[in-house]
């Protein structure tokens, strides 16, 4: 991977945890992109969200390969928190489930 992807690639990182800490999460950003989870999201409500950032700077951004998917998945669940993938594009971030595909918006920051 050059420099430049994984500075766009660290910025849109940056941009979903921005975006998920107005929603009232704290946030983990992982350190180099070397684990399942690029950042974890700690809400208000209890919930706790591993999240894999996908993007791109045209059209939609692709959905991780099955492998890396699985390997969310797994490490989500050995936490008991939910593997999202955040998808990054030109109209914004839409969040989904790692295990099902559906679209998931971040929790109400009442407990």
């Amino acid at each position: 991977m050059s420099k430049n992807q994984y500075k766009y690639g660290r910025n849109k990182e940056k941009k979903v945890a921005r975006s998920l800490r107005n929603k009232g999460a704290s946030i983990h950003i992982s350190k180099g992109s070397k684990g399942a989870a690029d950042l974890v999201a700690k809400f208000p409500s209890g919930t706790t969200w591993d999240v894999q950032v996908k993007s791109t700077r045209s059209g939609t951004a692709s959905s991780p390969s099955s492998k890396d998917a699985a390997r969310l998945d797994r490490c989500a669940s050995r936490k008991g928190s939910t593997p999202v993938v955040a998808k990054v594009g030109p109209k914004g971030i839409k969040y989904e489930s790692a295990r099902t595909g559906r679209k998931l918006s971040p929790p109400s920051s009442r407990k």
